[in-house]
Parts: structure tokens; sequence; C-alpha cells
């Protein structure tokens, strides 16, 4: 039996915030699709996997801000009725979650809520995310009854501040944090110069590392990270590009990650099993040999850098990935 398959899907542009370093350049209904669609769509994809023997389905439900989408418990309603559904997780601004607390308790599918923020204190997190937004989403998260993780997208605008964002997530006793890197994408273009460099990335890993009392080479591979505070666990993500993961879009097309808008196709119109092909095969073009600098001669088996940055950095898919810092081992 094969793994579970998980996607991130994006049932909406549409949101109330406008953070600086937004992945999106619009943010309005226009490319929203009807229940109708996206329970086709839906059956598509499960009995797909279910043919191609995987394990099970895990989503993560986001916008735009799902919270503010009318498609959102319609959707969760269709896959309460999937067994084959495993776990669904939904990733919020955290704006308007505390009227929905009492309602997200009716489904049993949901595992848990990934709320972001962008620092460990007000001034760091509202300068992104704007006025006021600290103290709205920490004000909803001490009255919240599920369970939920804080995400943190990695900048040089934040990324010394780790320790008060451990210390945050602490103390409104959260499961966890996750710690992911920033691509320059949509809006997010404008803040070019906040991308961290190797150097930063090093300093991000060292921290992880002394946590996890590991040497911090050992985590090169890794891209994002998980830390669980009651199970005393850290969870490094690797690469996800491949026929076990993919982004899905607001109006059905495929990208093989979030932050790497390549079209793969558009899953109203083309079957689920010819796009798990192409991701199948887009990540098999990434072979060591194929890649430029020092991910060509990567020791790391399972490592190909971070397709998406050198993508959105360099345009070029294959060019070296300019955060790992081998180059300083």
């Amino acid at each position: 039996m094969k793994n579970e398959f998980s996607f991130q899907w994006h049932i909406t542009d549409f949101c109330n915030l406008r953070c600086a370093h937004c992945y999106q350049d619009r943010f309005d209904r226009e490319r929203d699709l009807s229940i109708e669609d996206w329970s086709r769509i839906i059956h598509d994809i499960v009995s797909t996997l279910e043919t191609r023997n995987y394990a099970g389905l895990n989503i993560n439900i986001t916008g735009g801000e799902p919270f503010i989408s009318p498609l959102l418990h319609p959707i969760l309603n269709i896959l309460e009725h999937y067994d084959f559904v495993k776990e669904v997780n939904i990733i919020t601004n955290g704006v308007n979650i505390a009227v929905h607390s009492k309602t997200l308790r009716n489904y049993k599918k949901i595992g848990h809520l990934k709320v972001s923020l962008e620092g460990g204190n007000e001034e760091t997190n509202d300068g992104i995310r704007g006025k006021g937004n600290f103290q709205k989403v920490i004000s909803n998260l001490e009255r919240l009854k599920q369970e939920f993780f804080l995400m943190f997208t990695l900048t040089k605008l934040n990324f010394l501040e780790l320790d008060d964002m451990f210390g945050l997530a602490q103390s409104l006793d959260a499961k966890g944090i996750i710690l992911e890197r920033f691509v320059p994408l949509g809006m997010g273009r404008n803040m070019i110069s906040c991308v961290l460099d190797h150097s930063d990335w090093q300093d991000v890993l060292i921290k992880i590392a002394d946590r996890a009392e590991c040497n911090p080479e050992e985590l090169i591979q890794y891209k994002a990270f998980s830390v669980e505070f009651k199970e005393n666990r850290i969870l490094g993500a690797l690469c996800n590009l491949g026929d076990e993961s993919m982004a899905l879009m607001p109006d059905a097309e495929v990208y093989p990650c979030r932050r790497l808008p390549v079209v793969l196709g558009n899953l109203k119109n083309d079957p689920f099993s010819g796009i798990l092909t192409r991701l199948k095969l887009f990540r098999e073009q990434f072979r060591k040999e194929s890649l430029a600098g020092l991910c060509g001669h990567c020791p790391e088996p399972l490592c190909i850098g971070c397709r998406a940055l050198s993508y959105s950095l360099e345009k070029n898919l294959f060019a070296e990935d300019s955060q790992c810092f081998m180059r300083m081992c």
C-alpha cells in the first residue's frame, strides 16, 4: 500500500487581510467554483486514490481566508462522508475563528487549526498583517476550545524572534508551532529583500537543532518544521513534490506546491488520474545531475533543495537553493 496523499486546498482567494508577504495578488471570489463542482472533484480524487491503493487522504483547507467563505461548511460536510479522508486541518488568519468555534465541533474529520501569525509580539506581527491583528487573534485563541498550532513564515523581519514565538505559543497552550520559509510570490514580491539568506537559515536551524539535541547539519534537508510541545517532538518536512502531494487552487488548477505556481492541470476538466501522473513526472525531472551549483553535488539523497525558492528568485526550476548553508559546513 502507498503512503497517504495530502494536499493544501485553497477554496477561495477572498480574504479580509492584505498581509505584506502574501503569496496571492488577488483577493476576490471570481475564481470560486460551485459546491457541485467541488463535490464531483472530491469524488474523483478519493476514488482515484483508492483505486491506486493509497492509504488515505489528508487535507489542509485554506484560502484566502476559509472562515469567511460560504464554501467552507458545505465542503466540510462532504468530506465527513468519506472514510478514506483521514484528517482535515484548517489554515486560518484567526480573525474570525471565534464565531465558528462551536460549529467546528460537529465535524469529526477536523484535526486541528493552524493559525498564522508573523512574530511573537504585536509590533512585528502587525507590521506584516495590519494594525490590531495581533491582539484580535490572541483574544480569539484565548477563548478557543479546538486544538491549534501557531504558524510563522520566517523572513528577515522575524527570524531572530524564534524564542518569542515559542514562548507565545506555549503561553497560549498551543499544540505547537509550524515554521516555514518565505518565498516571494504575489504581494510578497515587494518583500523580496526579506528572504532569508543561507546564513539566516543556518541561524534558524541552529536554534531548532538545539531543541532537538542534534547537529544543524542533520536538518539541512528539511524545508519546514513542526514542533509539538506535549509530545516533545520536532518533525522536519522534506520537499513534498511528487505524487503524494499537491496544491489545489480556487479554480481547480493544480500546482505541485503552493509556492511553485506551475500549472499541471485543472480538475474541473482533467481527470485526477492524469494529474497524479504529471505530479510524479514533475518530481522525477529533478535528479542531482540536473540541478545547478551545490544542489547538484548535495550528499543528502532525499534533498533537491527548494525548487519553489529557486523558481521565485531565479526564474529557473533547476537553480541552486540559495538558502542552503552546506557551503558553510
